[in-house]
């Protein structure tokens, strides 16, 4: 009964961590790929605590704290649930304020030994870009180039629906203080994966998204990069890169969004 129960224990825990942040989203684009490139199939639960933490003194003390939290279940080695969400909340004086996050939910089935297909859903806002909220749900399939000792590789291919909601940005001569969009829209991505000795890990991800009657003028472009340097088997430090281009934002915003994180990484 020992080992069921710390399974169990492990797995409330789990998903504890996960819902505990389905309060909030950072971007119009996620980077899944980059936390679930490889999964151990010896394990039926395994995922990453990703915790950071800001403090600044300006005119109040601010305190900033984001974790970024992946889920993923093993099902008889050929499906796997994955469930992915980060939130971000900050304290300026005795004002706290929820500033982006989002939840990301996929059933992946392996088809083949290097081909699985998946469809998911997700849910994502930030408040501090004036996206009140984004919702998509589609259909990926993935596939894996390359499969070796230090290098895994693998492209992706899918098609999803979208939903958004923006807030215009003040001053604004438009009488709509919201712009909506709906659309499908197609997704490829290809992403690399390098461990660099016994400690350190690479992972890229490179994603293009777009209508299919705008396949290049109207594109959301995103590129990441992550560093781990792994101290034990279980943590590590990761420094983590994201930039997201979108060539048409449906309010006038900044067309690139860059963030930069560097925190502990807690494997299970």
């Amino acid at each position: 009964m020992k080992p069921f129960y710390r399974s169990t224990m492990k797995l409330l825990l789990c998903f504890l961590l996960v819902l505990s942040s389905l309060t909030s989203m950072y971007s119009q684009m996620l980077f899944s790929e980059n936390l679930t490139m490889n999964i151990d199939s010896t394990k039926n639960i395994q995922g990453t605590i990703l915790p950071v933490l800001d403090f600044k003194t300006e005119k109040e003390n601010v305190f900033t704290f984001k974790n970024t939290a992946n889920l993923n279940l093993l099902i008889k080695r050929k499906r796997v649930i994955n469930l992915i969400n980060k939130l971000e909340f900050s304290t300026y004086g005795n004002k706290v304020t929820v500033s982006g996050g989002y939840v990301h939910t996929e059933y992946r089935y392996l088809l083949h030994h290097a081909f699985e297909v998946y469809p998911y859903v997700e849910s994502q806002w930030a408040e501090s870009r004036g996206m009140k909220y984004k919702v998509s749900t589609g259909l990926q399939s993935r596939y894996r180039l390359i499969n070796s000792d230090n290098c895994l590789m693998f492209a992706a291919v899918g098609v999803f629906f979208e939903f958004e909601k923006w807030e215009h940005p003040a001053p604004s001569n438009i009488a709509e203080t919201y712009a909506y969009s709906r659309s499908v829209k197609s997704h490829l991505s290809i992403s690399f994966k390098h461990w660099l000795g016994e400690h350190w890990e690479l992972t890229t991800t490179a994603i293009h998204q777009a209508k299919p009657d705008s396949y290049l003028k109207k594109a959301r472009f995103g590129g990441a990069i992550d560093l781990k340097y792994n101290i034990t088997p279980t943590i590590g430090i990761r420094g983590a890169y994201r930039i997201i281009y979108d060539t048409a934002p449906i309010v006038p915003v900044r067309k690139d969004y860059n963030t930069v994180d560097v925190g502990i990484d807690i494997s299970f």
